[in-house]
């Protein structure tokens, strides 16, 4: 090529065996997460602000499957890239949905309803701090507070850094400090 080309100055060296390799590896992580049904949707947004209606997960797989087929994979790569440049891509877990649903029918005074889907939250992922969180608050507000204790106690044992865990152990303090002047 000649000295001016603008061509030049990049250059991808790919190995097609690590490429493969690589392929692979995030090809059984999407399944593993898509059959455990951890994550249900996806979730397009542009500094914060969500671009539209989440994505179904399976049609967002369908999307990335058919830009690697009808582009050559690295112009697939390369437009993935440049798009998770601008946008965040997040996946939504089904469980994160249900948490949302039981806070605004906890908000109408509907705490059977919250509770169920509290409940039904735990069921999809039993460790989720906001479900826990949640569902001890309510547990607490109506009275059951052996069970809030227990609710709150799991969710405070959540990730570090998570404002649910982090809220749970605020609530659990703010508990035994009451019982204490009892």
């Amino acid at each position: 090529m000649p000295e001016s080309d603008p061509r030049q100055g990049f250059k991808v060296d790919l190995d097609p065996e690590k490429v493969e390799e690589t392929l692979r590896a995030v090809r059984d992580q999407i399944r593993e997460s898509f059959s455990a049904s951890r994550y249900t949707k996806v979730r397009l947004s542009f500094r914060g602000r969500a671009l539209g209606p989440d994505i179904p997960l399976a049609v967002f797989l369908a999307a990335e499957g058919a830009a690697f087929w009808l582009l050559t994979p690295l112009a697939a790569v390369l437009a993935n890239l440049g798009a998770k440049a601008v946008l965040d891509v997040e996946f939504v877990h089904e469980a994160d949905e249900l948490v949302q649903a039981g806070l605004e029918a906890y908000l109408e005074g509907e705490l059977e309803a919250a509770e169920a889907r509290y409940r039904e939250a735990l069921d999809r992922r039993g460790d989720d701090p906001a479900a826990l969180y949640n569902l001890g608050t309510l547990l607490r507000v109506s009275g059951r507070t052996d069970e809030a204790l227990d609710a709150l106690q799991r969710a405070a044992m959540g990730p570090e850094g998570n404002p649910d865990v982090r809220r749970a152990a605020e609530a659990l303090e703010r508990m035994r400090s009451t019982k204490k002047r009892l």
